[in-house]
């Protein structure tokens, strides 16, 4: 959840108020948690969006590590969307645009 800061939390079930992640702010959206729950996979929304990045993100500590690069070598891919994932993590989903375009040459038109 985003707080009225921008900034990524945990809102506890108990009630209590949002616990921020740390370094975790609105230039990243969310992608899904961790099987085990301490930590989070968010997408980086900056760059030229012809890939997302994704990284595992602690919601305690905020340590982030680079997990997986989606769209990254792949010919005419104009913009990525954010992966889905399994409830283990074991499968994901996203979607891409491609443009693929072709170029003619003609001579001798009149």
């Amino acid at each position: 959840m985003v707080g009225p800061d921008g900034k990524w939390g945990v809102w506890p079930l108990e009630g209590s108020a949002i616990q921020p992640i740390p370094g975790l702010d609105s230039s990243y959206y969310f992608a899904g948690w961790s099987p085990d729950g301490s930590s989070v996979y968010a997408a980086s929304a900056k760059g030229n969006q012809r890939t997302a990045k994704v990284f595992k993100v602690n919601t305690v500590t905020g340590k982030m590590e680079p997990w997986k690069t989606f769209g990254e070598g792949a010919a005419g891919v104009s913009s990525v969307g954010a992966p889905r994932f399994s409830t283990d993590t074991t499968a994901y989903a996203y979607i891409y645009v491609r443009v693929l375009s072709q170029a003619y040459v003609v001579t001798g038109l009149k």
